[in-house]
């Protein structure tokens, strides 16, 4: 399965917050893989995939963080205009909405990873692997 866990984190929209939330992480040895922070006036929705969900979901929970775990999935990012294009059409043509999307990059090879409702998921993932796009276990 493609099944990604992510993490949504809710964060007051201060100064020091994030910075707070990343010493919260470093003490307790997570590795983030992706980050991505979405603000609104009052609060931040910051979305992490890290080496260990729920052991990071715990850490926050206890420091009163207000955590949600969402599956979401990542296709490997083909090098030339149009990829990804080409892999929303896929979804379009099967007739999923995608609810968000960011791109993920290590230095080395990147990722666009997707949510999608948890009905049209087995479905997203089924159409793509069909289509020949590369689903990845793990970013």
């Amino acid at each position: 399965m493609s099944k990604i866990k992510q993490l949504s984190v809710f964060i007051e929209n201060k100064k020091g917050e994030l910075s707070d939330v990343m010493t919260l992480l470093s003490q307790n040895n997570v590795s983030i893989k992706s980050i991505n922070l979405v603000d609104s006036a009052d609060f931040g929705i910051l979305k992490l995939i890290v080496d260990d969900e729920q052991k990071t979901k715990d850490a926050l929970d206890d420091a009163g963080f207000s955590v949600k775990i969402t599956d979401v999935f990542a296709v490997a990012i083909d090098d030339h205009v149009g990829s990804f294009r080409e892999v929303v059409s896929v979804l379009s043509q099967n007739d999923i909405n995608i609810e968000y999307t960011y791109t993920v990059n290590n230095g080395q090879n990147g990722a666009f990873v997707f949510k999608v409702t948890a009905n049209d998921f087995q479905k997203a993932t089924e159409a793509l692997s069909k289509a020949g796009v590369q689903l990845l276990q793990k970013i």
